[in-house]
């Protein structure tokens, strides 16, 4: 008897759709500057930054929704402090009677964005450090 249930649990069971894991993943990408080659060029380096496991795409699509808005907000957010920090160093500058080539080149600044991922960190990316 308990053969004849095991099998008719299993023969139920044959179109149940299996566990997916799928991560939401915040990501930030961060452009740095190179080098003076071709008039200058920048590269970026991409950071894993949080994360949250679902067992559904559903669930996940679900959760990516309001995360990208956090993603928007964070990345406001750095746009206005490097924007506040630039205005700071050319005050600086007016102030001393200094060129713009005085202080190094300013970095590209940050951005945040968010994925749905079934590896964990597939996005993580360094940038070459050398003109290419």
């Amino acid at each position: 008897m308990d053969t004849y249930i095991e099998a008719a649990f299993h023969k139920l069971c044959e179109s149940a759709e299996p566990a997916a894991v799928r991560y939401v993943s915040l990501y930030r990408d961060d452009r740095f500057y190179g080098g003076p080659e071709e008039g200058g060029w920048y590269g970026t380096d991409t950071e894993l930054v949080a994360h949250q496991a679902t067992y559904s795409q559903e669930s996940a699509e679900k959760l990516l929704a309001s995360i990208k808005e956090l993603a928007d907000k964070l990345t406001s957010q750095a746009e206005e402090s490097r924007n506040r920090h630039l205005a700071a160093e050319c005050e600086w500058l007016e102030e001393r009677g200094l060129e713009d080539s005085f202080l190094p080149e300013p970095d590209g600044g940050e951005r945040f964005w968010v994925c749905v991922e079934e590896t964990l960190g597939s996005n993580v990316s360094t940038g070459d450090r050398f003109y290419s």
